[in-house]
């Protein structure tokens, strides 16, 4: 028995239409097996030092102490705003034995602290003896070694920052010794010597 013609033309449509959809399909199934590249991070700005803003210091560095500070405001300009840094304090510092360093501590994020780039660190530090004059540094960085004393006044790469003050019971330098720690003379140590920047 011969089947209708109408029949065989139904098979025929029904088979196209069906590798209609398997090419489809087919094209779905290819499409989603392409693996693009994930999206990459934003490259990071290089690291740069923290420098302090030695105008804003409190007490200003202008003049001898003569009455130990509750506590050193000292504000650090940052690259990154929301770096974390380090910090250490010194009075009359020896770098051959380390003698001098006293505490050293990191300073994170808060936005108390922290306006626009500029991070201003409060360090409350113990006051030395009255008996002679001292000379007081802080020294900022965004790493310090400070597990060997002779190492912590030397900031890691990429360098950092300080500033000191004189301290003399009397208010004034007279009578205070001339240290010689064996450092250049300032105009042999560089324009950021000049500048107060440390490089590692």
């Amino acid at each position: 028995m011969v089947a209708p013609m109408g029949s065989s033309r139904a098979r025929r449509s029904r088979r196209t239409v069906a590798l209609a959809v398997a090419i489809a399909c087919g094209g779905v199934t290819i499409g989603a097996c392409i693996i693009a590249d994930p999206p990459t991070d934003l490259p990071r700005p290089s690291e740069r030092r923290p420098t302090v803003v030695r105008a804003s210091v409190v007490p200003s560095t202008s003049f001898v102490l003569g009455r130990w500070p509750s506590k050193f405001i000292v504000p650090v300009e940052l690259s990154d705003p929301l770096a974390e840094i380090s910090w250490a304090t010194f009075i009359d510092y020896n770098p051959i034995t380390g003698e001098g360093f006293i505490q050293n501590e990191t300073s994170k994020y808060e936005p108390a602290s922290t306006r626009g780039n500029i991070r201003v660190l409060e360090i409350p530090i113990t006051a030395p003896s009255l008996d002679r004059c001292h000379f007081v540094e802080v020294i900022v960085a965004l790493r310090l070694n400070t597990s060997d004393p002779r190492n912590a006044h030397t900031p890691e790469a990429p360098g950092g920052d300080s500033v000191g003050w004189f301290f003399s019971p009397g208010g004034d330098l007279a009578g205070c010794p001339v240290l010689d720690a064996g450092l250049p003379p300032l105009s042999d140590a560089g324009a950021d010597a000049e500048a107060g920047g440390i490089e590692p």
